[in-house]
């Protein structure tokens, strides 16, 4: 608020009108100013048992300027929190990084109404990740929980003692809080349980695989985690030609050698024709036709 509106404000909620005093109306005019100390003619009209009233009184003003603490620490660039984005054994793609901050820039938007705490200090993109410090650490929790159910992956926490409030007699901690995003992506192939299968989805509740023998789906938990292997990114899909079909087998060509392969053939192989063209991924020397739906 204009300092000035503010005077008024305050000036008008002080006066207390003469009991009978009616139609009161105030008016206040600055005469002089000393640095933070204002001279101000304030004059009130009114009718006071039906006679008419004019008064002036000299007010001063002291203005006092001051920052709450919770912006004052915004303007120091305090932070509890770092969100340490990072993804296991690869680099963080860039339309990974394009939706982590996307969904911070939203969920701050709407967290802030509530937690004037909830900013962002800072970006900090490094070779390893991204690291983005946030003001509040339970923002910083909940921004974790939003990107976790969007990108999927494994959360840990590291507090730091960064000193001691005095006043308080209580130490100070900064949390580290990591989520580290999978190996794999959508799309990549996975060894599970003596089985391959492939990501069709991941998100903050776990993977949804579909084995490429018997087509069924298996939703994984993350703390399957540590035993899922990759085997094959979904980059290394290639196609090829059906050169043959019977009752029971289908015959292609290798994407590399040309050599004709006959496999066994699947439900899923029912409308693909002689000549028509498939894709295939080759996994430990084992030639995989995928199913017409997941082609890209």
């Amino acid at each position: 608020m204009d300092p000035e509106e503010l005077m008024v404000e305050i000036l008008t909620e002080s006066v207390e009108p003469a009991e009978g005093a009616e139609y009161v109306d105030l008016s206040f005019k600055i005469i002089n100013q000393r640095g933070s100390k204002w001279d101000v003619l304030v004059r009130a009209q009114g009718r006071l048992l039906g006679e008419d009233m004019d008064q002036e009184c000299q007010v001063l003003v002291k203005i006092k300027r001051s920052v709450c603490p919770d912006c004052s620490k915004y303007a120091s660039g305090y932070y509890e929190a770092v969100i340490q984005l990072r993804a296991d054994k690869r680099h963080l793609d860039p339309a990974e990084k394009e939706i982590a901050d996307s969904i911070l820039k939203s969920q701050l938007q709407k967290l802030v109404e509530k937690n004037r705490m909830a900013y962002l200090v800072d970006r900090v993109e490094i070779k390893e990740g991204v690291d983005y410090y946030i003001g509040s650490y339970k923002a910083a929790r909940s921004l974790v929980n939003g990107l976790k159910d969007s990108l999927g992956g494994v959360v840990g926490e590291s507090p730091r003692l960064m000193g001691r409030d005095k006043s308080a007699g209580k130490d100070l901690y900064r949390i580290w809080i990591s989520l580290r995003l999978p190996s794999f992506q959508k799309g990549d192939f996975l060894d599970h349980a003596d089985s391959v299968g492939r990501v069709i989805n991941l998100d903050g509740r776990g993977i949804l695989l579909e084995d490429l023998e018997s087509l069924k789906l298996h939703a994984l938990p993350w703390k399957d985690y540590p035993q899922l292997v990759k085997v094959a990114d979904s980059d290394m899909v290639k196609k090829t030609t059906v050169t043959s079909l019977t009752p029971h087998k289908i015959q292609i060509l290798h994407p590399d050698t040309y050599e004709p392969l006959d496999l066994d053939l699947k439900p899923y192989m029912d409308d693909f024709k002689i000549g028509g063209e498939v894709e295939v991924v080759e996994i430990d020397h084992r030639i995989y036709v995928l199913k017409k739906d997941e082609r890209n």
